[in-house]
């Protein structure tokens, strides 16, 4: 019987073998799937965020008043409304407000959302269950009804706050007090009102992420001698910061642009002393009716947010480069 001695094919090149069509398709093919996943997404963030963004901008550089709304009409006049603003001392008074209106509501929101959730994992089960539902309505009662409801408690003459207090007798008779008569106690209250309104968010997203570490963790901390503060500086925080860093940048974004308890309560006043970025755009936009002065106002506003976030971001990634 005859043997046929099978031999491999003998390469006469000594480049790389060349892949079959068929391969190099199937390797082309996972690169490209991520895209296509995330395609849809970003053909509606285009559309619905995008152009929106686009026509701010166009907006912004032009003479746009109550005669081009029916003329659809405009002259474009380069940087003239930026220049107008930031000559604007008015404009200057509100993005200095603004800013502290910002620091003392994340402040206030963070440091009340971290002491909650850690008090919310030394307490029992149905204690938990009853604050987490306290906070859910909180959360759950829309802004403009909130914002009334306040406005009813601090009213002179008939609110329950003024009756409480002078009940309290502790800063005298406040029954005809006008809280938003008076800028700083305004604007302390719509800080009051701010806070509370987005405390259970921040409470119940810390809550959560704290009950993601391990209490092998802590005891094992214990066990080496450390105490509250050192577990809470070495443990709590590094392992929650990327928590944190997602929320200081949403609280601040919803900050900045808080408009409905402003609006509703003072509506900018008295005097303006309450008057933010959000409030500034709107009255320049809508009562002044200069458009393309309150468009430049928004893209301040946009471009403010944007170069904080993109700042921390990175700040947050060269900290956990260097860990």
């Amino acid at each position: 019987m005859a043997i046929t001695e099978k031999r491999s094919p003998v390469r006469t090149s000594t480049g790389p073998r060349p892949r079959p069509p068929g391969r190099r398709r199937s390797a082309t093919r996972p690169r490209m799937l991520p895209w296509a996943m995330i395609a849809p997404a970003v053909i509606a963030l285009l559309l619905i965020q995008g152009y929106p963004l686009v026509r701010l901008l166009v907006l912004s550089t032009q003479d746009f008043g109550p005669r081009s709304l029916f003329t659809g009409q405009a002259d474009f006049v380069g940087l003239d409304n930026f220049t107008k603003i930031f000559g604007d001392a008015d404009f200057r008074a509100v993005l200095v407000r603004t800013l502290v209106f910002t620091a003392l509501c994340v402040l206030l929101l963070m440091v009340l959302g971290f002491l909650i959730s850690h008090l919310l994992m030394g307490v029992s089960r149905w204690v938990q269950i009853v604050t987490t539902v306290c906070l859910v309505l909180v959360w759950a009662m829309p802004m403009v009804a909130a914002t009334l409801v306040w406005q009813w408690m601090y009213q002179p003459q008939y609110g329950v706050a003024n009756w409480l207090l002078t009940k309290l007798q502790v800063f005298g008779d406040l029954t005809a007090h006008d809280w938003f008569s008076h800028p700083n106690q305004a604007l302390g209250l719509i800080v009051l009102l701010t806070v509370w309104k987005g405390l259970p968010f921040v409470a119940l997203t810390l809550f959560a992420a704290r009950g993601q570490i391990s209490e092998s963790l802590y005891e094992a901390a214990r066990l080496d001698g450390a105490g509250t503060l050192q577990t809470f500086r070495h443990i709590t925080i590094p392992i929650m910061r990327p928590v944190l860093a997602i929320l200081t940048i949403l609280e601040v974004i919803w900050s900045v642009n808080s408009f409905t308890p402003i609006w509703v309560l003072t509506q900018g006043g008295p005097d303006g002393q309450t008057t933010t970025l959000g409030v500034y755009a709107y009255i320049t936009a809508f009562s002044r009716n200069d458009y393309g002065s309150g468009a430049s106002i928004a893209v301040v506003t946009v471009l403010i947010l944007a170069l904080f976030s993109i700042a921390y971001v990175r700040k947050l990634s060269a900290q956990g480069e260097t860990r």
